[in-house]
């Protein structure tokens, strides 16, 4: 029986990195679509992979982790993968995109951040820095046809799945376990212990150790998107959409990064830690519609914190160059089938047109079904509906008693169903 795929086994360098990369080149040399990294590392003869540069993914590729353990090495600052295009420079054209990438996690298939780097969005990109982009585990940048499927990603240094200008992709069947220590006022880490809570009930933030931990992110650009069956716990939104951009890049074509829409996001069950199990964002004039949030279960079991709200839409701080949206920049979302021990189930800030909020239930010491992200603003909606809002909640001695809906913080046009 002829074999159409390489090993890394047999094209041992090195480094594993150098392995894996050496085991593309082969595959493509030979007219292969496929690598597969096993369980047991034969140049260490173990059963880990350790990584100290990218691997870098070319178009009509398919790479198999078979129940193998890949982990960043220490003091390393790369992405693990990324294609071939982001790498080189190339990505920022837009005739240069790629296609047809697929990671497999076959069985244990593990993505694993390793030990922190100390890089944060407090401190890239300046005194030698590199930027902030290079602790995401998982990087594609102007490309069609990536889909992700199987894999479990720990203990990322930032957000754990990257997509700028990512269209008509997949990301399926995917488990998070970030990192959550804290770290006292003298930079000691506390390993495995929750991050300090205010009088307030809110969270310190500069006791968190590895923060913005996020799951998927998609950036401007994205679009014709399913992401399904995400599970686990992040630090950060475990799934967010952000079209944000505003800074001229020198990584991704600014011609095609002018919205995100078209976008199912399906049976998302997750600890976010304070954050949101879904957001949605938009500012600088960049536009989101067409998005399809449809089940999503706030999983958290503890109470030393909760998050501000199971889907979030907008916000009241902004980004970029501080540009908000305005109407018809969101707008076409449909949200149900929440299930919410958050703040606010659904939490909305700004405006919003043509939205549809159908069966948000809250439990246990969540509080609001639908609310605005901050009291103290009001929210502008177009033609919206809120239905089927069922409150079984108990409330929050931090955060406030049950309650449906913050009707007196919305202006404009919508029905309660």
């Amino acid at each position: 029986m002829e074999i159409y795929y390489v090993t890394p086994n047999e094209t041992i360098k090195e480094t594993d990195s150098k392995s894996i990369n050496a085991a593309i080149v082969k595959a493509k040399e030979r007219g292969y679509d496929k690598v597969i990294i096993p369980k047991l590392n034969k140049r260490t003869n173990e059963a880990l992979w350790v990584i100290d540069e990218t691997i870098s993914l070319p178009s009509d590729i398919e790479l198999v982790i078979d129940n193998a353990h890949l982990v960043m090495a220490d003091d390393t600052f790369c992405n693990m993968i990324a294609n071939e295009n982001y790498l080189n420079g190339k990505s920022v054209n837009v005739e240069d995109f790629q296609k047809n990438i697929y990671i497999t996690g076959v069985g244990n298939a593990i993505i694993d951040g390793g030990k922190y780097n100390g890089l944060s969005e407090f401190n890239h990109s300046r005194d030698g820095r590199p930027p902030i982009r290079v602790n995401t585990p998982i990087m594609f940048v102007n490309c069609e046809n990536v889909h992700i499927d199987g894999i479990k990603v720990i203990n990322q240094r930032y957000w754990g799945i990257n997509n700028v200008c990512v269209r008509h992709s997949s990301f399926r069947n995917i488990e998070f376990k970030a990192d959550l220590s804290r770290v006292d006022e003298n930079g000691v880490l506390h390993k495995g212990e929750s991050p300090l809570r205010k009088e307030s009930g809110n969270i310190d933030y500069n006791s968190i150790y590895v923060k913005n931990a996020d799951g998927i992110d998609l950036r401007a650009g994205c679009h014709h998107i399913l992401i399904e069956n995400i599970t686990g716990f992040t630090e950060d939104d475990t799934v967010a959409l952000t079209a944000l951009q505003s800074k001229k890049s020198d990584y991704f074509p600014e011609e095609l990064a002018d919205s995100i829409h078209d976008v199912i996001i399906r049976n998302v069950a997750s600890d976010c830690f304070i954050t949101s199990n879904v957001r949605l964002l938009t500012s600088n004039g960049k536009k989101m519609y067409n998005i399809l949030v449809d089940g999503v279960t706030d999983t958290r079991e503890t109470d030393a914190y909760e998050s501000k709200a199971t889907v979030r839409i907008n916000d009241v701080h902004p980004y970029g160059n501080g540009q908000f949206p305005v109407m018809g920049d969101t707008k076409n979302i449909i949200i149900k089938n929440v299930i919410s021990k958050s703040m606010k189930g659904v939490s909305l800030a700004n405006v919003v047109e043509n939205l549809v909020v159908d069966s948000v239930t809250m439990i246990e010491d969540g509080i609001t079904n639908v609310g605005v992200h901050e009291e103290s603003r009001t929210v502008e909606v177009k033609n919206a509906t809120f239905r089927n809002l069922k409150n079984f909640a108990n409330g929050n001695k931090y955060f406030g008693k049950p309650n449906l809906i913050d009707d007196d913080k919305l202006s404009g046009s919508y029905t309660i169903e």
